[in-house]
């Protein structure tokens, strides 16, 4: 019997790519979150969308979910969400930090007096 170690076999140990949540470019029907959503869970696309339908139709929540899912989700290849560049934008603009100011500053007085 040999007891070497083979040394050039190939190792068994190795770690797949980390799944990540995104917005899918095939599949898609509207903005890809229901396809992205189902990729991501391993779950078919087409019942996500007849949840999404059932709660449009029961309340409309339905297309309350598709929307913040859609801004909230970045598409495939886009290091950031539409959400993400939005809220950097605000933050970058000027009047949007002179109106958290005045914010901040009209709830100070209340909590003061």
């Amino acid at each position: 019997m040999d007891f070497t170690k083979n040394e050039t076999a190939a190792p068994t140990d190795t770690v797949p790519p980390a799944k990540r949540l995104r917005r899918t470019r095939d599949g898609k029907m509207i903005a890809g979150v229901c396809s992205g959503t189902g990729d991501y869970l391993g779950v078919d696309p087409n019942v996500l969308r007849l949840g999404l339908g059932l709660f449009t139709l029961l309340g409309g929540a339905g297309v309350a979910l598709y929307a913040i899912a859609w801004v909230l989700i970045p598409e495939e290849g886009a290091a950031t969400s539409i959400g993400e560049d939005l809220l950097r934008k605000a933050g970058e603009s000027p009047q949007i930090q002179d109106l958290i100011q005045k914010t901040k500053d009209g709830m100070n007085k209340h909590v003061t007096r």
